[in-house]
């Protein structure tokens, strides 16, 4: 049994604002090529199967443009004869059921097995039994879908989930509508667990995988890799990791500012730059900066050789900032906020829009 093992390709993300020879945003284009990477490398190598476990499209409502890229390279594997199962994860997955998935625009497509219903599935493919999960509507059905899985003798046994786990380690990411179990959910029983949503591959027990993202979505994946497993299984297991050609994502880390002038700060955020920043993306923290040396700071310098990055950004700890958020007795709250805000904008209809405002922070935090 040979099969490939990818998640979290996140299609149709962007962000920053570079655009490419044909005006899309870089990131998103990224992304693609990322993925493409793996559907070329997959059509290639031919195995008995893909299981990807989840996060294919970055949200519930992908554009036109991610759903077609997603189509016509899904359509290359549905081609070559190569089975794929795709579960749903939390990005793809709606809070409300009647919303649909987009993972639906594939049910039709032959040798494509789509999983995106809130509940586990069996799916045979030659000698494996594919236990798959999607991402639930609720971590209580997520559990008992989990419990419901159980190995069949005779096959390869290979379970799929999206989940965060906790236990080992934290291997969770923060993220809208993320769902985390024990570790002790993270059966033994089965020959291989294909996880996703982590997005750093990583071996979490014996059995069980996550295979990480095909791109980089965060500075707190910096340092980790960025491909798929392939793996072989007969009486054993061979896992190889196979990296994608990504974007570069680098922290340069902090400076201490406190005892710097301006213009040794300066000096020393370029000198960061030597190491290479062509087309990557790249971020800087200024630690203990107070708001004279900022304003000091060459920022048309910097921003001039930064400008060969893909994106630059600078993060701050502002000494006057912290203490004036320390001497603070209380916050405002959003309504309060909003009520001095309005209060001393000279517009038309004022009243009305206010109201109309209060109205909509008071259905949000319902």
């Amino acid at each position: 049994m040979h099969f490939l093992h990818v998640a979290d390709s996140h299609l149709g993300y962007s962000a920053y604002h570079k655009l490419n020879e044909n005006g899309l945003n870089q990131r998103e284009v990224d992304t693609y090529n990322s993925f493409k990477q793996f559907v070329d490398y997959a059509i290639a190598s031919k195995p008995d199967m893909i299981l990807h476990s989840g996060d294919l499209f970055d949200s519930v409502r992908p554009t036109n443009r991610a759903i077609k890229f997603a189509m016509e390279q899904i359509i290359r594997i549905s081609e070559n004869d190569i089975p794929m199962v795709i579960i749903s994860g939390n990005h793809e997955t709606p809070k409300m059921r009647e919303t649909g998935s987009p993972l639906s625009f594939f049910e039709h497509l032959k040798n494509i097995y789509v999983v995106y219903k809130g509940k586990y599935e069996k799916i045979e493919i030659g000698d494996a039994m594919i236990h798959a999960i999607p991402h639930c509507f609720s971590k209580e059905e997520l559990i008992k879908n989990i419990e419901l899985a159980k190995k069949i003798d005779g096959y390869f046994n290979i379970s799929m989930m999206h989940v965060g786990i906790f236990g080992i380690k934290e291997f969770s990411r923060g993220d809208f509508n993320e769902q985390i179990i024990p570790s002790g959910y993270l059966s033994p029983d089965f020959d291989y667990i294909a996880l996703g949503h982590y997005h750093t591959a990583t071996k979490v027990t014996e059995n069980s995988y996550y295979s990480g993202s095909t791109e980089y979505f965060s500075f707190k994946e910096v340092g980790g890799r960025k491909g798929f497993y392939d793996i072989k299984m007969s009486d054993g297991i061979d896992i190889n990791f196979m990296p994608l050609k990504t974007r570069s994502m680098i922290d340069f880390g902090s400076i201490d500012c406190n005892d710097l002038p301006p213009d040794e700060i300066t000096e020393k955020i370029i000198k960061k730059f030597e190491s290479g920043i062509e087309g990557k993306i790249i971020r800087i923290f200024l630690k203990n900066l107070n708001l004279a040396k900022h304003k000091s700071i060459d920022w048309n310098k910097i921003k001039k050789m930064a400008s060969k990055s893909l994106h630059f950004e600078v993060g701050y700890d502002l000494k006057e900032i912290k203490y004036e958020m320390a001497s603070k007795s209380r916050m405002a709250s959003l309504e309060e906020e909003w009520r001095n805000y309005i209060s001393s904008v000279p517009i038309e209809r004022k009243k009305e829009i206010g109201e109309l405002a209060l109205k909509y922070l008071s259905e949000a935090k319902g």
